[in-house]
């Protein structure tokens, strides 16, 4: 690295182990942050998340979809933390609606019985973040597919998904629920937020819990925006299955993705479940791999030392850690180096048959 590379201004991504969820903390060239996503890990490897961010600004926090494993530990940030610039969340009317309802509906009624069971669908979390941002007053900003890309310290962050198209069927659906009971509601993954971060040449996607289904139109978008290949990639869905199509002729993440030199791919795969072996073996095939988790590594521990015998029901062990973080920094030079993080010849054991 040359010393004109030293001293160029830097973007900086951490990403933790955080158990079954994910922890992505961005620093932006001035030293602002970007929370995206978190969750804490029993294994304290993490910082606790308010001293991650203290004495930090923060320029967004971003919620990539409505599950817990990846915004129970916003809530804390949101709440207490000051001066947050925006937040950022890929639906915002569904939750406001049972915010509101639960705040100001005080008696029995099917609405309230409705909002309550929208409540534990979305997760009691997701509530408590709409409060702290309403509380906060904190500044918010729909991601979607059809906006110019946000530009903070030269770093521009283009949104790939979800489209505006699927984000208003969600609200349909909610809404259309109220007369239905019996209507079967959407799948949370397919909000996620698909994020493209471009510093000089070099972009970072960020794939949340996208499913396949959302792909094929985060790839066109993509290069409608004329994007360089990425360089480094956020396994989507913690390399489960559902988020990769494996027919033929069928477009991928790993088609957004470096061949030359290598994208350099991150799974958090906080279960036994995931990644997926054949996810794996493709990822591993296309990318250098680097694992905060990995399920498929054999786990030690007693998963039921209670010894229940459950007809029917199998235990899903947690993943042993592999790396407790994984560090990235960029230069406008193109020039990516790993700061933390050992990558799978070395931390995590081959897929099988290879």
């Amino acid at each position: 690295m040359t010393s004109s590379s030293k001293n160029s201004p830097k973007l900086r991504l951490d990403f933790y182990e955080s158990g079954v969820g994910e922890t992505i903390v961005i620093t932006f060239p001035s030293g602002g942050l970007g929370i995206v996503d978190a969750h804490p890990s029993n294994h304290h490897h993490r910082p606790g998340i308010l001293d991650l961010v203290k004495g930090k600004d923060i320029h967004f926090v971003c919620l990539s979809h409505p599950h817990k494993d990846h915004g129970k530990d916003l809530v804390p940030i949101l709440e207490q933390h000051k001066g947050i610039k925006s937040f950022w969340h890929t639906i915002y009317n569904i939750p406001a609606f049972i915010y509101c309802i639960e705040e100001t509906v005080n008696f029995p009624s099917e609405m309230r019985d409705y909002a309550t069971k929208l409540n534990q669908d979305w997760g009691e979390f997701f509530v408590d973040i709409i409060g702290a941002v309403a509380d906060q007053d904190i500044p918010t900003h729909e991601l979607r597919s059809n906006l110019v890309a946000d530009e903070i310290d030269g770093v521009e962050i283009h949104c790939l998904g979800p489209d505006e198209e699927l984000q208003n069927s969600f609200s349909k659906t909610y809404t259309d629920k109220l007369k239905n009971l019996k209507i079967k509601l959407p799948d949370p993954n397919l909000l996620s937020a698909i994020l493209a971060l471009k510093f000089g040449d070099t972009v970072v996607l960020l794939g949340a819990d996208a499913l396949r289904e959302n792909w094929e139109s985060a790839l066109k978008n993509y290069h409608k925006r004329n994007l360089p290949k990425a360089k480094i990639l956020k396994v989507p869905h913690h390399g489960a299955r559902n988020a990769i199509d494996f027919g033929r002729n069928a477009k991928t993440y790993l088609d957004a993705c470096s061949n030359e030199p290598k994208v350099k791919a991150v799974i958090f795969a906080g279960d036994s479940k995931h990644p997926d072996d054949d996810v794996y073996s493709r990822i591993r095939s296309k990318a250098e791999t680097i694992c905060l988790s990995n399920g498929r590594k054999p786990n030690l521990g007693n998963g039921n030392p209670l010894g229940l015998q459950l007809p029917g029901a199998t235990f899903v062990y947690p993943a042993p850690v592999c790396n407790p973080v994984v560090s990235f920094e960029i230069d406008m030079n193109g020039n990516v180096s790993v700061e933390n993080g050992n990558f799978c010849n070395v931390a995590c054991i081959p897929p099988k048959g290879g």
